[in-house]
């Protein structure tokens, strides 16, 4: 998915997209610590904050105790996820912000003082305005003297503003609800609403949604793992353990971590699957047992790479073992039990594809626009695609403003 005009160098990568009922993207970042200061929206405040939207059916990105690269990929992610028409579109920030090059910015977390660059708000006002009435812009505030009351409101994006606790509580609760007025919600947490406003004016307006499936809910689960594992390399590289705490409390590396940052010897996980020296024919059986349990590894290639590590981690967080990423030879060889008591997999879009003419799957490809969703859904009011069709045609007339 992507939108025009909306492209940013270097992002880590696109957002896994996910099914029907998605009506908009939001991006949450919480930075809470600084030095030795902890603040109110932590790393349990953000994961409150991005359960809620997804809930809605909000694709979201997430991060928490960012460094100034952390966010910028975040950011990306955030962005590769847009789709053309999507609405809303929702970035909370909360945290220290201080004075930047092109006017404030969102401060990096960590225990020193940082001259790294902080994430522009100007940047994500700039995203936020391809989607005028529709972008929502919601900052938690820790601190003084930010000069955001200085912050320039590109046309159409609402800006809320507040305590860092109080906009912790409103966007996990008030904001998460559909239809309810956000000048009303806003008023109940103290908050300040400025750009733009109106009497009917709600961040979410869709009511027949679905909590996200299982299939959405791991992809979601692989994105974390990927930043917490690009978390874990940085603070392997710089020593920064106490870093990667800030960021991931209970990450897959948070107990290594610990006896590191304590100057205690450890073997890691990665360190004792390497002891296993795991041939290229064996790699590809343990990605081939864990397809047919259900884990995309995104490849039977003997590489473990991101998506094979992502689908090791869910399949630890189901059996109740350590969601390190990394197998030992016990797993292993569970792994290919319970493999072999399960055949292939056939996941839901797979079953779907099957079931749908290719007449009609032609049709909903060259669906673009109004026009072409309007084409689609009168050849095929009750088809595979119509959900789909009717939720993206309703966000594009919502947003033109009919």
């Amino acid at each position: 998915m992507r939108t025009a005009g909306l492209a940013l160098a270097g992002f880590l990568a696109a957002a896994p997209a996910w099914a029907e009922f998605t009506t908009g993207d939001a991006l949450v970042i919480g930075n809470a610590r600084y030095g030795e200061t902890a603040t109110a929206f932590g790393p349990d405040r953000v994961l409150a904050v991005a359960r809620a939207l997804r809930l809605r059916g909000q694709e979201v990105e997430q991060l928490a105790n960012g460094g100034s690269d952390a966010m910028q990929q975040a950011l990306a992610g955030f962005i590769a996820a847009i789709d053309e028409g999507e609405t809303p579109l929702i970035v909370v920030l909360s945290g220290q912000f201080v004075p930047g090059d092109s006017g404030p910015a969102l401060r990096p977390a960590g225990r020193e003082v940082s001259e790294a660059p902080g994430l522009s708000l100007a940047a994500v006002l700039e995203v936020l305005a391809q989607s005028p009435r529709r972008a929502f812009l919601v900052l938690g505030e820790t601190g003084e003297g930010t000069g955001l009351d200085a912050l320039e409101i590109p046309e159409g994006v609402t800006v809320i503003r507040g305590p860092a606790d109080k906009v912790a509580e409103f966007a996990a609760r008030e904001m998460a609800q559909p239809a309810l007025p956000l000048e009303k919600s806003a008023d109940w947490y103290g908050l300040a609403l400025s750009g733009y406003v109106s009497d009917d004016l709600a961040v979410l307006t869709h009511t027949e949604v679905r909590p996200p499936s299982e299939a959405e809910q791991a992809a979601a689960r692989d994105r974390i793992a990927l930043l917490d594992e690009a978390a874990w390399q940085r603070a392997v590289k710089s020593g920064a353990f106490q870093a990667y705490l800030d960021s991931y409390p209970h990450g897959m590396h948070a107990e290594e971590a610990l006896q590191r940052r304590d100057g205690e010897p450890a073997v890691s996980p990665a360190e004792a699957e390497v002891a296993l020296a795991l041939d290229t024919g064996t790699r590809r059986e343990i990605q081939r047992n864990l397809n047919r349990l259900g884990y995309r590894t995104r490849g039977v290639d003997g590489v473990f790479g991101p998506g094979t590590r992502g689908a090791i981690t869910a399949w630890q967080r189901k059996v109740g073992a350590a969601p390190t990423g990394y197998l030992d030879a016990a797993q292993v060889a569970r792994l290919a039990k319970d493999a072999a008591t399960r055949g292939p997999v056939v996941s839901r879009p797979q079953r779907l594809r099957a079931a749908v003419s290719a007449q009609e799957t032609a049709t909903w490809n060259m669906a673009r626009g109004e026009q072409g969703l309007l084409a689609y859904l009168g050849r095929y009011p009750k088809g595979a695609y119509s959900a789909r069709a009717r939720v993206k045609l309703s966000n594009m007339q919502r947003g033109s403003g009919q």
